[in-house]
């Protein structure tokens, strides 16, 4: 028998070996959390609990595979199963689909998918798709999915005129997504509670079959997945969650961090035990980390420890302009990589949000330095990969029109939108698909013969290919190409970029070989669902010798040796949105204590004088995150050798040191207190307005455009007449008002 219990810590040998009845494991950053759930599974299967009666979840395939890896490490073929939220839900729905109403082929939609069908939607609803967009509409829709809110229960809450627009749509949307045969990501939640909510006997069986249920990430859990937990945990309350409020960063996806506050309150017999100790980061880097998130009041304190060496100080780096901040980073890794000190894979530059990566990029190149941007389904979402999988979907969901819609003129079969109309026009009054309408093309009147042929053979194709489902997914995609004639369209074509093309849905065939090898499942369908439900992180390639880029969400359970973090700015990091509400501010600092925490032996906060964003030059204001580090903390600060906004006259010191002020009396945070002080009245003078002249003693004379904001945190937009567009902070900017 494997002695799981001799390398950790005494709490760590706690969590793992309490295992009957509700439990909590605050979980650190670094702090060893997926040993110890890898470990807690290997002890319940050496207690003669058996490999299916054990579920473990959490929120990326990336977590899920290295936590299967670790336990078939330990129990080779144990099946023990372990899967994402989204995942499991794909599974139960397509099991109990009979009791929603549901065909287990549904097609599951992604955000292009949703948005798609949403557009349509609104026509139908009589909505106007410029006012309401969308990807607005749907992301109302979203929220309202994740704290289970069905289209009537929305309805009766709707307050505003634009939650009244999204009643409208709601239903209409969900309607069309029943026609299709289709689940959007939401769904695969809002059904399984839904299932397990409505359906005693269909809960107790799963309730049964899953006795021991463990959910990482805990602290990132909606109402919905909250639901889903507690569900499956009534009869046999095995619950273990693993989690740290201080890295709860997805309220903007539905996630409350209430779920792992309240945990006690909801398991008033639950065990809580504290992993403290750090394995990842330096002393320098914890304590930096540390001192920053005591400055929130929504969490559950506990010591952060780490016997790691004391290693470098934190650094906070200060530059003149953004492209300074960019270039500096570059270099730097450049340097220390041609010293021979790190692999470029060694770094990586984490962003608040990721319109900051074009400077990046252009440092990256201009200093020859390999990168990857992190961004989630670059391959898949190629035009011609997208192509290819409708197909597939297709032959899965013979009722999925969006797929149809997508593929019916790919390759060009002379079948334009207003046959596709006429086809839809013949479809809907008789219940029937787009596919199945195709198959009585010759029936339509308003179809022209030639057109009516092509649906024919599209039909008969399709048909064809889809006598091959149930074979491998490498083997059905070989098929489409060539069926299809997508393979002779691209191998036909004079066109460079369509070599490019053939090439990547070639690719794809590999993508599926390599899916097959890693499940057992090498069905068509189950390939679908793995490609669907990737996320960002999903799409990084940890062994390429790259310096990695990516937002600070989607650095979530990673680490490296050196990071940097740019654009610690005032209205980025902490972003704009979050400076009038105090929840959204605590989770900007938990944002930017997740990004800390990330780095091992080095970490390197930056932030520029001035900054080109958004299509606009602005002075900006440091982040008062800054200010909340510890006095040990270096800062340096590097003047602008080539500035690209050409600006000859930075800021003086004095003018930095009253922003800097300035930034602490915006915040008016600290531990304890549970409000922002609003501007004082008075602080903006009501006759700067649209139309006033003004000058700066570099751009020289414009007129203001706008002004935003009030008080400290007003800006102002000037337009100048060979400049353009230019907003600056009032107050922090050199500009004379002429006429005031």
């Amino acid at each position: 028998m494997r002695d799981l219990l001799s390398d950790l810590t005494p709490e760590q040998r706690q969590a793992v070996t309490t295992t009957e009845g509700p439990l909590l494991i605050l979980a650190g950053p670094g702090s060893g959390k997926t040993r110890v759930i890898t470990r807690r599974i290997g002890y319940l299967l050496q207690q003669r609990v058996r490999p299916e009666q054990i579920l473990a979840i959490t929120f990326t395939n990336k977590a899920a595979g290295e936590m299967k890896r670790r336990v078939e490490q330990l129990f080779p073929r144990s099946r023990v199963w372990i899967s994402t939220f989204h995942s499991f839900g794909v599974r139960i729905l397509r099991e109990y689909a009979s009791f929603l109403e549901l065909d287990r082929n549904f097609t599951i939609y992604d955000m292009k998918d949703r948005a798609q069908l949403i557009k349509t939607a609104l026509a139908e609803a009589n909505v106007d798709s410029h006012r309401f967009t969308p990807e607005r509409i749907g992301a109302a829709i979203s929220r309202a999915k994740n704290v289970l809110e069905s289209p009537v229960e929305f309805a009766q809450k709707a307050g505003d005129y634009f939650d009244q627009v999204v009643a409208k749509v709601y239903p209409v949307y969900q309607q069309k997504l029943r026609d299709a045969n289709a689940l959007d990501f939401d769904d695969l939640l809002f059904w399984l509670a839904y299932l397990l909510r409505k359906f005693p006997d269909a809960r107790a069986e799963l309730d049964s079959r899953f006795r021991y249920v463990m959910i990482d990430e805990y602290q990132d859990t909606n109402k919905a997945q909250y639901e889903i937990a507690r569900h499956l945990s009534l009869d046999y309350p095995n619950l273990c969650v693993v989690g740290d409020p201080d890295q709860s960063i997805y309220k903007f996806r539905g996630s409350d961090i209430r779920n792992i506050l309240d945990f006690e309150r909801d398991f008033p017999e639950a065990t809580v035990i504290a992993l403290g100790q750090n394995f990842r980061s330096t002393q320098a880097i914890l304590r930096a980390a540390d001192c920053l998130i005591r400055h929130n009041t929504r969490r559950k304190h506990r010591p952060l420890t780490t016997s790691n060496p004391a290693g470098k100080p934190v650094t906070v780096l200060e530059f003149a302009t953004g492209f300074d901040e960019a270039d500096a980073i570059a270099a730097r890794i450049r340097a220390a990589v041609e010293a021979g000190q790190r692999r470029y894979r060694d770094f990586a530059v984490f962003l608040r949000i990721n319109a900051l990566s074009r400077s990046l990029e252009r440092a990256m190149i201009n200093q020859r330095v390999p990168y990857q941007i992190v961004r989630g389904l670059t391959f898949f979402d190629r035009k011609e990969n997208k192509d290819v999988l409708a197909y597939l979907r297709l032959l899965v969901n013979p009722r999925d029109d969006l797929s149809f819609e997508r593929i019916i003129n790919e390759p060009p079969r002379g079948i334009g939108p207003v046959t596709v109309e006429h086809l839809r026009l013949y479809a809907q009054p008789r219940g029937l698909s787009l596919l199945e309408a195709a198959a009585h093309a010759e029936r339509i009147p308003n179809i022209k013969p030639k057109a009516a042929k092509e649906l024919l053979q599209f039909a008969r194709t399709v048909g064809e290919l889809a006598t091959l489902k149930e074979a491998p997914a490498g083997e059905v995609i070989r098929a489409v190409i060539e069926k299809s004639g997508y393979r002779q369209m691209l191998a036909g074509s004079e066109d460079p970029e369509d070599a490019e093309r053939l090439a990547n849905i070639e690719e794809l065939i590999t993508a599926a070989h390599e899916f097959e090898a890693e499940d057992e499942d090498n069905s068509l369908p189950a390939f679908l669902e793995r490609i669907t439900l990737i996320s960002d992180i999903d799409d990084w390639d940890e062994e390429q010798d790259r310096v990695s880029i990516m937002t600070l969400h989607a650095a979530k359970g990673l680490e490296f040796p050196v990071v940097f973090m740019p654009a610690f700015e005032h209205g980025i990091l902490p972003h704009e949105r979050s400076l009038e509400d105090p929840e959204e501010l605590e989770e900007e600092r938990r944002l930017a204590f997740v990004g800390m925490t990330r780095a091992q032996e080095e970490l390197y906060l930056c932030h520029a004088r001035l900054r080109e964003f958004r299509g606009s030059t602005t002075y900006t204001i440091r982040s008062l995150f800054l200010d909340e580090l510890p006095s040990e903390v270096i800062v340096q600060r590097h003047e602008s050798v080539q500035s690209s906004f050409d600006e000859n006259d930075p800021p003086e010191e004095e003018d930095f040191e009253e922003r800097r002020r300035s930034a602490r009396r915006i915040a008016a945070h600290s531990p304890g207190s549970s409000r922002l002080r609003p501007p004082e009245a008075g602080e903006l003078s009501p006759a700067i307005r649209p139309g006033t002249p003004v000058r700066h003693r570099q751009y020289g004379e414009g007129r203001v455009v706008r002004v935003t904001g009030s008080g400290e945190r007003c800006r102002i937009t000037i337009n100048f007449p060979r400049q353009g567009e230019r907003t600056f902070l009032l107050g922090v900017a050199p500009l004379e008002f002429l006429g005031l």
